[in-house]
């Protein structure tokens, strides 16, 4: 389910400000990452940056990659 907070429109307006629509620029993060990320930049005269959001099981957009599936030990009962 996706959060209405949290689409990936929602947190460039949270993180880079009201900025014009001309200076940001959203690319495909590079395929290192994990899951499906974006790089998102922002060319200001002063300071331009980027910063990558990663997209979560629950289709939220997020500063910080989602859980990494970790393998589980899982015990079966034999029969006798």
């Amino acid at each position: 389910m996706k959060h209405d907070g949290h689409s990936l429109r929602t947190q460039i307006e949270k993180w880079f400000g009201a900025t014009q629509a001309a200076s940001v620029h959203v690319s495909r993060a590079p395929r290192a990452l994990p899951g499906a990320s974006r790089c998102v930049s922002v060319s200001r005269p002063l300071c331009p940056y980027v910063i990558v959001f990663f997209q979560h099981r629950d289709g939220s957009w997020c500063v910080y990659p989602p859980p990494a599936n970790q393998p589980t030990l899982n015990v079966f009962r034999r029969a006798a």
